[in-house]
């Protein structure tokens, strides 16, 4: 006799991870919120888990506590979901790597920036100002700073790929001015204290990439 439990038993572990999935994010959502509005030393994880509307078992279970959780925060910012695929295999991140020159790839990268610290600014200077003061939270800046080094690297592999770079500028030179440039901090300072707007940065942004590693010719 032919027999369901198998796929019922399926069923209802796709079910759980679902819900774990959900609990999740909402977990991620309430502190993102909360780290924001009110910055990290103040929140607490039974106001994450009362905003989340789970318990304090629930968020220590996921995340093992804020500091784990404010990274959490910010990988989600970056990308939009806690799905683990990287950035740079992102559809939305295609564009870049699909430009067929130079000045082309820097604008789209410079939208694709745009794009992520819109998501990204608030949480990120939350993590600037709590890693002075934390030092598990240090671990984390530092962690993220190393990461946008490599992406600024790759960013110039890229670009080399489809030309050269400006008359003097070395390769590591040239990945020191992407990772300053696509600093979230940067975005924040000029979109969120001094208003210029998201298309000002982001037009501003790939001009001053251009500019900065581009021959002449090739701007």
């Amino acid at each position: 006799m032919k027999t369901n439990v198998p796929v019922k038993r399926a069923y209802r572990s796709a079910l759980r991870r679902s819900q774990a999935e959900s609990t999740r994010m909402s977990t991620i959502r309430a502190a993102t919120e909360l780290f924001v509005d009110e910055g990290y030393g103040p929140v607490s994880i039974d106001a994450i888990a009362s905003a989340a509307g789970v318990s304090r078992a629930t968020v220590f279970n996921a995340f093992g506590g804020k500091p784990s959780l404010l990274r959490a925060a910010y990988d989600v910012a970056i990308v939009g979901d806690d799905e683990p695929v990287p950035l740079p295999e992102r559809p939305w991140a295609r564009p870049v790597r699909e430009a067929p020159d130079a000045r082309t790839m820097l604008v789209r990268y410079a939208h694709m920036v745009t794009v992520i610290d819109r998501r990204v600014a608030g949480i990120y200077e939350v993590m600037r100002g709590a890693a002075s003061a934390h030092a598990d939270v240090r671990e984390h800046w530092d962690q993220i700073r190393g990461e946008r080094r490599a992406g600024a690297g790759n960013v110039i592999r890229m670009l080399l790929e489809r030309g050269r770079l400006g008359a003097g500028l070395t390769k590591r030179a040239a990945a020191d001015v992407v990772f300053v440039l696509i600093d979230p901090g940067l975005y924040h300072q000029l979109v969120e204290e001094q208003r210029w707007g998201p298309a000002t940065f982001e037009r501003w942004l790939g001009e001053t990439l251009q500019m900065q590693l581009l021959p002449p010719n090739r701007r």
